[in-house]
C-alpha cells in the first residue's frame, strides 16, 4: 500500500510538470500567432499611411534601424507620411517568430525592392523586428535590417 501511495504522490507532480509545458506552448503559438498579425497590420498600416494603427504599433521607445539611419517612432512615421520610405515591391520570406515571455523576435528574409530618400534599394536583406507585450497590446520595440549581397 505504501508503494502505491509513494507512486500516486511521485504521478502528480510529473503530471502536473507535463501539461504545464503543453498548457506554454499551446501560449508560445498563440503568442506567435497574435504578434505575425499584427506584423500583418503594420505592414498594411504603412501602406495605407494608417497613423492611428501605425502609432498603436510602435512603442514609444521604438529604436528603428536601417539603410545607414537609426530612428525613433516619430521620425519612422514621418517618413512614412513624408514619402521619404517608398515600396516599389513588398515580399517577406522565412518569416519566424520565437517566444521569451513577454516578448516576441520576428526575423525572416525580404525581397522588397523600396526607395529611401531618393535612393534604391534593391539588395535582398534579412529582418529582425521585436514585439513587447504592454499595456495588454504588442507593441513594435526594435526594427534591424541587415543588407545582403545582390545574388
Amino acid at each position: 500500500m505504501n508503494i502505491i501511495v509513494v507512486r500516486r504522490t511521485l504521478a502528480l507532480p510529473v503530471l502536473l510538470v507535463a501539461l504545464s509545458g503543453f498548457a506554454k506552448a499551446q501560449g508560445n503559438e498563440a503568442a506567435k500567432a497574435e504578434v505575425l498579425k499584427v506584423s500583418a497590420q503594420f505592414d498594411a498600416a504603412r501602406e495605407a499611411k494608417d497613423r492611428a494603427t501605425l502609432e498603436r504599433i510602435l512603442a514609444d521607445g521604438l529604436v528603428w534601424t536601417a539603410r545607414g539611419d537609426r530612428l525613433n517612432k516619430a521620425q519612422v512615421i514621418a517618413d512614412i507620411f513624408s514619402n521619404n520610405l517608398h515600396f516599389k515591391y513588398f515580399a517577406h520570406d522565412n518569416v519566424t517568430a520565437r517566444v521569451f515571455g513577454d516578448t516576441v523576435v520576428v526575423t525572416g528574409h525580404s525581397t522588397s525592392v523600396l526607395e529611401y530618400k531618393g535612393k534604391l534599394f534593391d539588395a535582398p536583406r534579412l529582418f529582425t523586428d521585436v514585439y513587447v507585450k504592454m499595456d495588454g497590446r504588442w507593441q513594435m520595440v526594435v526594427h534591424h535590417v541587415s543588407d545582403l549581397a545582390k545574388p
